[in-house]
């Protein structure tokens, strides 16, 4: 019996370890900081055509800053308030969280291009807290913040094709973003960088 025991106390062990290695957990240190003077940042994303970042602000402002943190511009929509940004070789795109709704600007000028309405009937302050584009499946992800973390898969013209429930992976969905077709997520809650299969998630 004892035998038995330790034998199944064994195998629960092995078991738990082959699903830490699997998990692969690692631990990043940062190499670099810079101080920002953005109000209330929610988000970053870089801008390969200046070599900057773009950052959206709670305050509704959308500010572009350079490796140093010095701001080089900014643009403020009124009444907004963003959770998630994203840029391309043409355009810049802010998300509001409590108006659903995704702003195009010119990413030369910061000129406001289009505005699209996301619908979503969750609480209004877990709405959409991420926005990235999947290259390899030319779709854009949109992802509420919890309760539940839903992604919205939506094609070129902003339609929503596809929902998937990701509740599981963590407490919440902070940030998203595409790296050589492989989709990371981050949470703060969980204070993790969560890489997911990008078709399955």
């Amino acid at each position: 019996m004892i035998k038995n025991n330790i034998l199944f106390l064994s195998l629960i062990l092995l078991s738990a370890n082959s699903v830490l290695q699997a998990q692969k957990v690692t631990k990043l240190k940062p190499v670099k900081h810079a101080s920002i003077d953005t109000p209330e940042p929610s988000d970053i994303c870089y801008n390969a055509q200046n070599d900057s970042f773009f950052i959206a602000s709670d305050t509704g402002v959308l500010f572009e800053i350079n490796r140093e943190g010095k701001i080089i511009r900014k643009q403020k929509q009124k009444d907004t308030d963003f959770e998630a940004v994203y840029s391309d070789n043409q355009y810049v795109y802010a998300v509001d969280e409590s108006g659903r709704t995704i702003y195009q600007y010119e990413i030369q000028t910061l000129q406001l291009k289009n505005t699209i309405q996301i619908p979503y009937n969750g609480p209004r302050n877990k709405g959409f807290e991420s926005f990235t584009y999947d290259a390899a499946r030319n779709k854009y992800l949109l992802i509420t913040e919890s309760h539940p973390a839903l992604i919205f898969e939506l094609d070129s013209n902003f339609n929503v094709v596809k929902k998937t429930d990701i509740s599981t992976i963590a407490k919440d969905i902070s940030s998203a973003r595409f790296y050589k077709d492989e989709l990371f997520l981050l949470s703060d809650e969980d204070m993790m960088l969560i890489k997911v299969n990008p078709i399955t998630y």
